[in-house]
């Protein structure tokens, strides 16, 4: 696996994107981040480990993010 798309549709969405854009340029992946009417939706890109960490991660981003 090489990609791992979430959404999310909380208030604290700079909180998280800026969270997501840290990681992921530390671990050389790549961020796409897609706006939606109520939300956006995150992908993240890269090796299949960088992927399989997110994964497992997001949660945890979430909560920080609060």
């Amino acid at each position: 696996m090489t990609c791992y798309e979430f959404a999310y549709f909380g208030p604290y969405r700079r909180a998280l994107t800026n969270t997501v854009d840290s990681w992921c340029t530390a671990r050389g992946c790549t961020l796409e981040i897609t706006p939606l009417m109520q939300g956006v939706r995150y992908r993240i890109s890269g090796s299949g480990e960088a992927v399989r960490e997110a994964i497992g991660t997001v949660r945890a981003w979430i909560r920080t993010a609060a």
